[in-house]
């Protein structure tokens, strides 16, 4: 009998608890899905053009 009860004890101690963790990765997923629309969207930008002659490799 009292064998028994020491081992539920330790098979209870090695579960692990996953319902905190699904609540922590639902909150990532929340607060990374709601920045992500206006991200999509870019600012233009005027670069300015550079002139310059084609550079010539020489032939090896």
């Amino acid at each position: 009998m009292f064998e028994h009860s020491r081992r539920s004890r330790k098979s209870q101690m090695s579960e692990i608890n996953v319902v905190p963790y699904i609540d922590v990765m639902l909150v990532l997923l929340v607060i990374f899905m709601v920045p992500t629309p206006p991200l999509t969207h870019g600012v233009e930008v005027a670069l300015p053009q550079a002139i310059s002659d084609a550079v010539k490799h020489p032939a090896i």
